[in-house]
């Protein structure tokens, strides 16, 4: 699980590269993270691991989730965009922790969901720009 830039701190997104995709996340602190996976429990490593549209928000340990892949922090909207403090984001993630998540790859993503928590603006740029504007979330 090599490590690109620096160390997370609590609050920072993190971004996970699987190849094709990106998986993002936000980390807590201790080591873990909050993020979306699938429903059946077992470790995501897939794109569209969600069953019907549903997925599950879990705190997990980092290196359980990133495996063997690269990793980085990535809080690419801190200065365009307001930044909860920290201690505000660490709630934002833990009170989603166990809820269910309507999932789509392209309206209501993992990146969707890990600036959501962090901005209060959920957007994907891997999904496109177009993709938030037909969802009604623009910027």
């Amino acid at each position: 699980m090599p490590l690109e830039g620096w160390k997370p701190e609590a609050g920072d997104l993190i971004e996970i590269d699987r190849g094709f995709y990106k998986h993002w996340s936000v980390y807590v602190g201790d080591d873990d993270i909050v993020h979306i996976t699938g429903l059946t429990g077992m470790p995501d490593r897939g794109f569209a691991s969600s069953s019907n549209g549903k997925a599950i928000v879990k705190s997990e340990p980092l290196e359980c989730v990133v495996g063997n892949c690269n990793y980085r922090v990535n809080n690419k909207y801190d200065g365009t965009r307001q930044v909860y403090p920290v201690p505000e984001i660490i709630v934002r993630a833990n009170n989603k922790v166990g809820k269910t998540w309507t999932y789509h790859d392209f309206a209501k993503n993992r990146e969707h969901f890990a600036n959501e928590i962090r901005y209060n603006k959920a957007r994907s740029d891997q999904a496109g720009p177009r993709a938030d504007a037909k969802q009604g979330k623009q910027g």
